[in-house]
């Protein structure tokens, strides 16, 4: 695409338009309520040729007649572009006869923004135009050909009819779309076929907008507001880079709340549009986070919560345990721990996000309490338990379900809290080595890198090392494990000991299947014993503070 020039209203609280020089199609994300239409409403009323733009509503009618009315080609263009097949003279210029023909429909005021655009048999009969006014040309040219003594076939360009036909099938290949005598019909069988207005709401919407995108004039802007209305997330971003490849000369311009859309537009100029206070915009350009993957960043920006990355996905049981704890915040799963510390670190120290409150939570697991300062320094905080799974089973959660099946909960937690205190017995020497590995492989990263030359290197390396008491190390481990199952005391236990399937063992004591006990809880979720279950989880989870 060739460099296009593209006004945009002033950005936050300045207050000059500003011109962007677009090479790659441009994507605006926000979410509901951030004017989003109105925006593209002022993009198509203040470009500097009007006449090129080209705005296709988010609200759109999706019927057209069984027979579409064959129409001369400068009475199909003006009225799918304008409409109105008058002279544009009458209106004074080309934005009043917009507004007036195009977007009043059933005489709405002037300033509505999203009125149904109820122009589908407008751009059907455009694309017969075009097929017509290139068979004619062709006709033209053979019969001059055959005058000049020419045996060779004239040169047949695709009219946009045709081409609609090749994105078509590719996209839906079972369908076959037939485009002749003024009827639109499908086919998906020799004895099965059914008119066009008889097509789903998909294979409607798609016709649509390769319709529409495909009969604009070259070089035009084209601002599609929803572009993913009705279409199956597995069509849409194909559907979208075959219509770019078609019009590479057009600017496409996409207004979207949906994240996977705007992920989906890779090379794609993004922009974040905040708010709208109904006088001015607050916008930006998407920034550039190395660390973080665009449809994270994408969720993050468009979202008015502080930012929590934890360990897991949005599948598993962390992802559901926090969000209970922490309702008021947009929890971003981010897998291991080490990736929740490289997103929040990324998120934090990129200054075009400095307004993000971002913050992490990680697994207490082995961490020492200098590893522990350490991560509060970038806004990452330890649970106080060793595994999230372990919160699971702190006292509080044990008296809810056992209240709730009827059990004894003294009883209940007796037996928990001895069979937990006999598992870190039979796995002292694992528990110890794998907390002592942890703390001295947290203290060799401490290592000085900056040291220069032979010598200094030496120096750096045998003074960390000489730093590094292995045996001070393991004996403090191996003296933390022991008072834990001298003293029987569980409410450590389960700060100290690692093992993920610690709640799923535990399962038995309730007369669960081994793993039910967790999605049991996760279930309580829904009932009257919320608050009380919430109320024992927060125990056990850090305050998240104010940036």
């Amino acid at each position: 695409m060739l460099d296009k020039q593209l006004i945009l209203p002033p950005r936050n609280d300045q207050e000059q338009n500003e011109t962007f020089v677009c090479r790659e199609p441009l994507v605006i994300i926000g979410s509901n309520g951030s004017g989003k239409s109105k925006l593209g409403f002022w993009i198509e009323q203040n470009q500097l040729n009007p006449e090129k733009v080209h705005r296709i509503s988010a609200q759109r009618s999706l019927d057209f007649s069984e027979y579409i009315q064959l129409k001369g080609l400068e009475q199909a263009e003006n009225e799918f572009r304008f409409g109105t097949a008058d002279p544009i003279r009458s209106y004074g210029q080309i934005l009043p006869a917009k507004l007036e023909s195009r977007w009043r429909n059933g005489g709405r005021p002037v300033l509505s923004i999203t009125p149904i655009l109820n122009d589908y048999e407008q751009v059907l009969s455009l694309l017969f135009a075009k097929k017509a006014q290139r068979d004619s040309r062709l006709g033209k040219r053979v019969r001059e050909m055959e005058r000049e003594g020419k045996n060779e076939l004239p040169e047949m360009p695709d009219s946009p009819d045709e081409i609609l036909l090749h994105i078509w099938n590719d996209l839906l290949p079972h369908r076959q779309l037939v485009i002749e005598d003024g009827k639109i019909t499908v086919s998906l069988s020799d004895d099965n076929t059914y008119h066009g207005r008889e097509m789903s709401d998909g294979e409607r919407v798609a016709l649509y907008l390769m319709a529409q995108c495909l009969c604009v004039p070259p070089d035009s802007i084209v601002i599609i507001d929803e572009p993913e209305i009705h279409l199956h997330k597995s069509l849409m971003s194909k559907l979208w880079s075959k219509i770019e490849e078609a019009q590479p000369n057009c600017l496409f311009i996409y207004i979207t709340h949906d994240i996977d859309f705007a992920a989906s537009r890779v090379g794609s100029k993004k922009i974040w549009l905040k708010s709208y206070d109904g006088r001015q915009w607050h916008w930006d350009e998407v920034p550039e986070a190395e660390d973080l993957p665009e449809p994270v960043l994408l969720e993050i920006l468009g979202s008015r919560k502080k930012v929590l990355f934890v360990e897991g996905d949005k599948g598993s049981l962390d992802y559901k345990i926090y969000q209970a704890i922490y309702p008021d915040c947009l929890i971003m799963p981010s897998g291991g721990c080490e990736k929740v510390i490289e997103s929040t670190k990324a998120m934090r120290g990129n200054p075009a996000l400095h307004h993000v409150d971002a913050f992490g939570i990680v697994d207490m697991d082995y961490r020492s309490e200098d590893e522990i300062k350490a991560l509060k320094k970038y806004g990452i905080f330890p649970l106080n338990v060793a595994e999230v799974e372990n919160i699971l089973c702190v006292p509080e959660l044990l008296n809810v379900v056992a209240s709730r099946l009827e059990l004894n909960y003294k009883a209940v937690y007796q037996e928990v809290s001895d069979f937990v205190i006999n598992e870190i017995s039979k796995n002292l020497e694992d528990q110890v080595s794998k907390r002592s590995a942890s703390e001295i492989e947290f203290k060799l990263n401490m290592f000085d890198a900056k040291a220069k030359g032979e010598d200094a290197l030496s120096k750096a390396l045998k003074s960390l090392t000489d730093s590094i008491d292995v045996n001070k190390i393991y004996n403090n481990n191996l003296n933390l494990y022991k008072n834990i199952t001298d003293n029987m005391d569980y409410g450590k236990a389960l700060l100290f000991y690692n093992n993920k399937g610690l709640s799923k063992m535990i399962s038995r004591f309730f007369h669960f299947n081994t793993g039910e006990y967790g999605k049991y809880i996760v279930r309580l979720l829904s009932t009257e014993h919320k608050d009380a279950i919430i109320s024992g989880l927060k125990k056990y989870a850090p305050n998240i503070p104010d940036r």
